[in-house]
């Protein structure tokens, strides 16, 4: 018996009021597997774990659940199967007071004096056929509001050496050579806290909806991971698709230090086979 497990948040600030339905991808679950669900929410002190008998969703491409938010309580209603024992309620406690979000564009308030930080929100399109997925955005990015802001990281050089493009200089240019030429970005952690900038300082992180992601880009062919510690959070929360292609690729990181530019190009190229 296997234990498969599903990882969703409840995001009432990236879905319309009409739309509180949750959809979970259960067509690698097998009768003798054990689904679990673990529910938590992007304000609110709520978690919840729910269990499904493989038997139940096996012959099912999904099953999902509607989400009824009372204020102090959370009510979760499934449609598809039922879970293993009586889900009640969850109670939640009154909301404690959450840092500014992040948006692109914006700097992190210098006034906040936890280590609490949040992802930007992906740079991709319908057409897009590339994603390279990162960990979370770094201090110099936050302070800026741009995916790889620090000076020294090599991403945007690299991008625009193995797709035989100039330079961009702005972001908006940085941006529009991403859509033309089919790549997309977007970081595993949607937030965490972090102490500086360094991969290994991420802890308590809460994943970005990748699954939801994935299923929207219907052109998606490739995942790369810009450096180890994305792939190992990647890994920990999200199953693989049999039908993508994922890609391990060194770090663009200033501190990646130990490969030079012609190297690490190469490396990156794979990201475009076909």
């Amino acid at each position: 018996m296997t234990e498969i497990i599903r990882n969703r948040t409840i995001r009432p600030s990236t879905r319309l009021e009409k739309s509180k339905s949750y959809k979970i991808d259960t067509k690698t679950v097998y009768r003798g597997d054990i689904l679990v669900v673990n529910i938590d929410h992007e304000t609110k002190s709520f978690r919840k774990s729910y269990k499904f008998n493989g038997s139940d969703v096996a012959h099912k491409d999904s099953i999902s659940f509607r989400v009824n938010d009372y204020g102090t309580t959370i009510d979760i209603s499934w449609s598809g199967a039922t879970p293993i024992g009586t889900a009640s309620k969850a109670t939640t406690p009154a909301p404690k007071p959450l840092t500014k979000k992040v948006v692109d564009k914006a700097p992190v308030s210098k006034s906040v004096s936890t280590h609490t930080k949040t992802s930007f929100d992906p740079i991709s399109n319908a057409d897009t056929t590339i994603l390279i997925l990162g960990t979370m955005p770094g201090d110099k990015s936050l302070e800026l509001g741009e995916y790889y802001g620090h000076s020294r990281n090599r991403f945007w050089k690299i991008i625009s050496t193995i797709t035989d493009n100039d330079l961009p200089i702005t972001y908006t240019d940085k941006k529009a050579l991403l859509l033309k030429t089919k790549i997309g970005i977007w970081d595993v952690a949607h937030k965490a806290n972090r102490k500086g900038s360094l991969d290994s300082a991420i802890e308590d992180e809460e994943p970005n909806d990748l699954d939801n992601f994935i299923a929207k880009h219907k052109n998606l062919k490739v995942i790369g991971f810009n450096g180890t510690k994305s792939q190992a959070l990647f890994d920990k929360y999200f199953d693989r698709k049999s039908d993508l292609k994922y890609i391990s690729l060194p770090s663009t990181s200033p501190a990646n230090t130990g490969i030079d530019f012609d190297s690490i190009c190469k490396l990156w190229r794979q990201i475009l086979t076909k």
